[in-house]
């Protein structure tokens, strides 16, 4: 995908910088604090990957899809949403036996902007359960100018991040009439089972039943917009 190779290249000049004020990005392979997270992507990223999956990585993927309905019965706010996604859904269904993406060539912008100014012990933290003091410690290691706060991930790729994500979407509203963004997983699932993105014979509306019919028409899990016909 176009916009994965232009992000790769602004990653690989931002760290450049980075390392030579001697700092360091403690991402690696195998700690995967933030494969815990729900996962934000576009609908084009989740279709190309939904084209690629393996039947074991399918047969992950409907287990995930499970755990998730049975949290979504369950939640009542975003933040409540989040924190049952690490702990009761659990990692993202794409993660191989070393705890690896596997889809990494093709893993969305979310997770490439995601990068760690601080030990990967610090991906798993759930913050709401620091007593002060240690919120207190934390924070003060954090510059400020470089991540974005309160988390330890970096700003800029995440901001340039989104900046295509919002490309992604004004361009598939212009195609389709429509885009859908939010939990990858979900979205992956659904052209596996419907194919929205064959074609361009799939509406709005159409989409729209399907979300409600699957449960999926859940304001924390997925946004479908519409193209504007303002002119």
């Amino acid at each position: 995908m176009r916009q994965h190779r232009q992000f790769d290249r602004f990653i690989n000049r931002w760290l450049t910088d980075y390392a030579t004020l001697g700092k360091t990005i403690y991402c690696q392979p195998g700690c995967s604090g933030c494969c815990f997270l729900a996962v934000h992507a576009t609908f084009p990223e989740a279709a190309a990957i939904a084209g690629q999956l393996s039947n074991k990585q399918t047969t992950q993927l409907s287990t995930y899809i499970s755990r998730l309905r049975q949290a979504l019965s369950a939640v009542s706010d975003l933040k409540n949403y989040l924190k049952s996604h690490r702990q009761s859904v659990g990692p993202c269904p794409f993660l191989d036996v070393k705890n690896n993406c596997s889809i990494y060539p093709i893993r969305p912008l979310s997770c490439r902007a995601l990068l760690s100014t601080r030990p990967a012990d610090w991906c798993t933290v759930d913050f709401s359960e620091l007593d002060k003091w240690d919120k207190l410690a934390y924070e003060s290691s954090l510059d400020r100018q470089v991540v974005a706060w309160p988390s330890h991930f970096v700003a800029a790729t995440q901001d340039f991040g989104r900046k295509l994500e919002d490309r992604l979407i004004e361009t598939m509203q212009q195609e389709k009439g429509w885009a859908l963004s939010g939990n990858l997983c979900a979205m992956v699932w659904l052209e596996q089972t419907y194919q929205l993105g064959q074609g361009g014979t799939v509406t709005t509306r159409q989409v729209t039943e399907i979300l409600a019919a699957e449960g999926f028409d859940h304001g924390f899990l997925l946004r479908l917009s519409a193209r504007s016909h303002a002119g």
